[in-house]
């Protein structure tokens, strides 16, 4: 690095190839002045040739030739220009004889060799002409001195040396050196390395500000050099048609895009070797060691991160020929966006960059954006892209395995349907709530069709006997739904004579209620479908959390997660809104209008999800994974790759069928015809008592609290069909609040029901007890308008799922009543590891649960103890024993 030039202002003329700013003594005999005080090389006559001296790096001209530097202060001749030659320098004069002593208050007494201050004056100052000291390093008359002003010549310095002010502040100077000297030779040892210390100090933060504001400039321009290359990309595909994305697949607009990135990547790779090499930036990350690390690790993201754009934009131009197309027919679902060749492109293309991912994973660690030379608009970028790396990463890195899978549900080579149907946990079905709408996800060659909600019921149901209704859609499809029946073992207990895609997740093994109802869909519609994604309107209120409030325009309505509920229910329930849906709708049939907001809802949610910023894709992601494992969200696709991805990393929501360990699973059904199960509280006590052969015996209470506080639209009576899986060889002891439907016994008819309806505190109820009219069941469901009837153990226990035990039957609760269910079973010794019992909980429903263990194996520990209210979660308690004492672990198992 050149040297500064402040460090050589004060610099004599040298003979080329000195080591030494000054000579040393004189030799034996000589005089100091003359010609003898130099050493005998440098008397020859090339060094009396005029001379330029100072200069500051390698390179200067060969003694005895004319050398011009750089300028060292203002006022000295361009380099560029040529120089006058310097007077030959005539002998000096004999010095005259040092006196003994010096006057007081004079400086030092140095030898004159030594006397080098700004002007060259002797001590003490003489008047103009009088004899005194001379200097061989000070101009004599005639000669110039490339370190001072020769006179005529401009510069700004040339007022320091006229004047008697001048010569006072310079006597000044030197009075104030020779005195900090004096005292730094008074300095004991440790004060003098104290003071350098803080000398150093104070000269190398100057220093290190200096050096920041060099960097800053040149990192500075090197960043926004890069980003302008950037943003110069992003600009070519401005513009054009809105909607229209097959101008991001325009050969010549991408080859644009291609420049302008390598000029980025260029841009980027110079500034990382700077960062990792360059000196002065090493100084500087020794002060700011973190913004020097985390700038370090942004270069290097930044080099991978465009090389990676490099390979995609070149994949890009490859594969435009069959994706522009596709996207220029955007409106025509069946023209694919790529075919098997350009598929395969894209799956090279993901296995090339995911190196550089990974690698910039890896950068992204730990990384602080915290004082770095960039803006604030580059650091949100950064912010927002940083999380989503080690995702994308990890995507990437299993993409290859499941290449064939991909293809699968994208379509490639044909087409895929997955079916979308919300759940309404309003009435609560086995997987979490009714499905009564549905739309169609369609994938051709990856191009989706626009997704359009329909409602089942226009299909399923004859509303002809409804002031305003109309008759289905489809008389030949509602033909097929009016002879169709529940499948196997769930017939045993399905309340109405016919059965539809509406019904058809009848069972909590969600994948078994997938195949039925892509079954009863093939059926109806006479078409195949590959998949089922199901969701409960918690994730909704989830998804909304991410992507903020959205608007529904021909509501005037803005949904929030906050108000999500409410709106719903408004439009489904409340006939102000249903009303509101038949105008704005122009449906006359209320049945049908009630769900035209919440299928308006639905499509834009899709629609929003698929627009999201980069920066909530991740948050996004972590929300849809998390509602797997709480059963707000459930899917099933009809490939065994895809469902091993969905059970690795979320939850496949599968019923538990193993038989080596205890196992509680409540499954209830709102069968009444009405939207009560918002109204209705589950809380579960269950105390299990462990005797010394490992038999475990359960005395469990469900309690179903039914206080109608809205409109429940439809019939206020709940009839619910409750299921409890055990395991397989378990032993029912006793039970009581099932309804006894063989045989049926009366016991009470509303308005004429006591307020604890059997005298035992089963069924309490605030009066009056009202049941009410009820639906059309059929023999499984046989009861009348109005009537209560006896309750006691449950009469089902044949179980319809395989491997499982089952304890079942109808549960019937007024409106504003409190039901008590009690089951008491016992189940063989299954583990010789201790006492495990896995709690699996319904979609859909939060449970208060309250479990409480007392294991023989266990005499001192009487505290095993669980009390929690759980959201779809499935847990897992073990007793850990540990001398005579034991302790209960509860884990989450998906």
């Amino acid at each position: 690095m050149p040297e500064p030039p402040s460090r050589n202002m004060s610099r004599p003329p040298l003979p080329a190839g000195s080591s030494s700013q000054y000579p040393g003594p004189p030799a034996q005999g000589g005089q100091w002045g003359s010609a003898a005080s130099y050493p005998a090389q440098y008397n020859q006559p090339q060094y009396n040739q005029p001379r330029i001296t100072g200069a500051l790096y390698p390179g200067q001209p060969n003694p005895g030739q004319p050398r011009i530097t750089r300028t060292l202060y203002p006022g000295q001749p361009n380099p560029g220009q040529p120089m006058t030659p310097m007077t030959p320098m005539t002998p000096m004069t004999p010095m005259s004889p040092m006196p003994a002593a010096r006057p007081s208050g004079s400086a030092q007494n140095l030898p004159p060799w030594q006397n080098r201050n700004g002007t060259g004056a002797n001590y003490p100052p003489q008047a103009p002409g009088a004899p005194g000291m001379s200097s061989p390093y000070l101009p004599q008359p005639g000669m110039s001195s490339p370190y001072l002003p020769n006179p005529g010549m401009p510069g700004s310095n040339s007022h320091r040396s006229n004047g008697f002010a001048s010569s006072q502040v310079k006597r000044r100077r030197r009075h104030s050196f020779a005195r900090l000297r004096n005292k730094y030779k008074g300095f004991s040892a440790p004060m003098k390395v104290l003071s350098l210390i803080l000398l150093f100090g104070i000269l190398f933060s100057s220093l290190t500000g200096v050096f920041e504001i060099i960097n800053g400039i040149i990192l500075y321009t090197q960043i926004s050099g890069a980003v302008n290359h950037l943003k110069a990309a992003e600009a070519v595909f401005q513009g054009g048609v809105k909607g229209d994305n097959s101008k991001y697949f325009n050969v010549a607009n991408l080859q644009k895009a291609q420049i302008e990135i390598s000029a980025a990547h260029g841009d980027f790779v110079s500034l990382s070797d700077e960062l990792d090499h360059d000196g002065s930036l090493s100084i500087a990350g020794s002060i700011l060691p973190s913004q020097m690390t985390a700038l370090r690790k942004v270069g290097h993201i930044a080099v991978d991160g465009t090389a990676a754009a490099q390979l995609a934009v070149q994949t890009a131009i490859e594969i435009a020929p069959v994706i522009g197309p596709g996207l220029k027919a955007e409106k025509n679902p069946s023209k694919p966006y790529l075919d098997q060749a350009s598929f395969d492109k894209v799956m090279a293309l993901i296995s090339s960059i995911q190196p550089l991912v990974h690698d910039m994973s890896l950068n992204a660690q730990g990384i602080s954006l915290t004082g770095l030379p960039i803006s604030a608009s580059q650091s949100k970028m950064i912010t927002d892209i940083l999380p989503l790396l080690p995702a994308v990463d990890n995507v990437l890195s299993q993409a290859p395995q499941y290449k064939d899978a991909i293809a699968w549900l994208l379509g490639i080579g044909g087409s895929r349907t997955i079916l979308l149907e919300p759940m309404d946990t309003a009435e609560l079905r086995s997987t979490g709530g009714f499905t009564g709408q549905f739309g169609e996800l369609t994938f051709t060659g990856g191009h989706m069709a626009p997704l359009k909600m329909k409602n089942l019921g226009a299909y399923e149901e004859d509303h002809t006997f409804l002031p305003g209704g109309s008759g289905p859609i489809d008389p030949n499809l509602y033909a097929r739904v009016e002879s169709q029946v529940a499948p196997g073992l769930y017939g045993n207990w399905w309340p109405f004579d016919n059965f539809g895609m509406r019904d058809a997740n009848v069972s909590a093994d969600f994948p078994t209620s997938a195949q039925i109802i892509l079954g009863d869909y093939k059926n109806e519609f006479q078409k195949n479908a590959d998949g089922l994604i199901m969701f409960t309107p918690q994730l909704i209120q989830q998804v909304l959390q991410v992507t903020g409030p959205m608007v529904i325009p021909l509501y005037n309505e803005t949904v929030t997660a906050q108000n999500l509920q409410a709106k719903l229910h408004y439009y489904q329930l409340d006939n102000a809104g249903i009303y509101k849906e038949q105008t704005l709708e122009h449906q006359p049939d209320a049945e049908l209008a009630r769900k035209l907001f919440t299928q308006r809802v639905t499509q834009q949610l899709m629609l929003t999800a698929m627009h999201l910023p980069v920066g909530k894709l991740l948050p996004l992601a972590n929300q849809m994974l998390q509602a797997t494992k709480t059963k707000d969200l459930q899917i099933y696709f009809d490939n065994s790759q895809l469902e091993g991805l969905i059970g690795k990393y979320g939850s496949e929501a599968t019923m538990d069928r193993s038989n080596a360990y205890d196992g509680v699973f409540v499954v209830q059904s709102n069968d009444s015809g009405s939207k009560a199960s918002q109204y209705v509280t589950t809380a579960i006590q269950d105390t299990v008592t462990v005797d010394p052969q490992g038999n475990a015996t359960h005395n469990m209470q469900m309690t179903l609290n039914y206080q109608q506080k809205g409109s429940v639209y439809g019939q206020d009576t709940y009839r619910d069909y409750v299921r409890v899986y055990v395991p397989q060889n378990s032993i029912l002891l006793n039970g009581n609040g099932f309804m006894q439907t063989q045989p049926q016994t009366f016991v009470c008819s509303d308005p004429n029901c006591q307020s604890d309806v059997y005298n035992d505190g089963t069924l309490v109820c605030s009066p009056p007890v009202v049941v009410g009219t009820k639906i059309p069941y059929n023999g499984n469901l046989s009861v009348s308008n109005f009537d209560l009837y006896a309750t006691g153990a449950p009469p089902d226990t044949n179980s319809d799922e395989p491997g499982k035990g089952m304890f079942a039957g109808w549960v019937m609760i007024p409106k504003n009543c409190v039901m008590k269910v009690s089951l008491s079973w016992t189940v063989p010794p299954l583990s010789t590891n201790g006492y495990q019992m896995l709690l699996q909980a319904q979609g859909g429903l939060d449970t208060n649960v309250n479990l409480s263990i007392s294991d023989a194996a266990c005499p001192s520990s009487s505290n095993l103890h669980y009390a929690k209210t759980i959201h779809g979660q499935n847990t897992m308690f073990s007793v850990q024993k540990s001398g005579s004492s034991c302790t209960l672990q509860n884990t989450p198992k998906w």
